[in-house]
């Protein structure tokens, strides 16, 4: 229980069901994070295809992945997820980037939202320094 504990702990008096729609969140993000580094690792055509196009070398394409999956364990404790968050969000802030450098501009619209999403999830737990 104890990890459970580590995982739903919030200092803000917060209610427990907007704790756990939190870790829900979190957590759905991190799979989301997971599955985009699993077809950035595994050489996915359409993945690989689309790092070229945007003109960065194959191993920032590795590179990314392995920041996405860090972010993403980082992500789902409490401990740990506004530093999770904050590398997703540097992560998401060149997806956004690089969409609007060479896509039509919808297609930076989905990074966007995963990245209010983010934000939003990590922003609760975040160090009592920056409150």
């Amino acid at each position: 229980m104890g990890g459970l504990n580590l995982v739903l702990y919030h200092g803000g008096g917060l209610p427990r069901a907007l704790v756990v729609g939190g870790v829900v969140l979190r957590v759905a993000l991190a799979g989301f994070f997971v599955l985009l580094a699993w077809k950035n690792l595994s050489g996915d055509p359409q993945m690989v295809a689309d790092w070229q196009r945007w003109g960065y070398p194959d191993g920032f394409r590795r590179a990314t992945a392995v920041a996405q999956l860090l972010g993403a364990a980082l992500l789902v404790p409490t401990a740990t997820c506004f530093l999770g968050g904050a590398l997703l969000t540097g992560i998401l802030l060149g997806a956004i980037a690089t969409h609007l450098l060479h896509d039509p501009l919808p297609a930076s619209l989905s990074p966007l939202v995963v990245l209010l999403l983010v934000a939003g999830a990590s922003a609760w737990f975040r160090p009592d320094l920056l409150r």
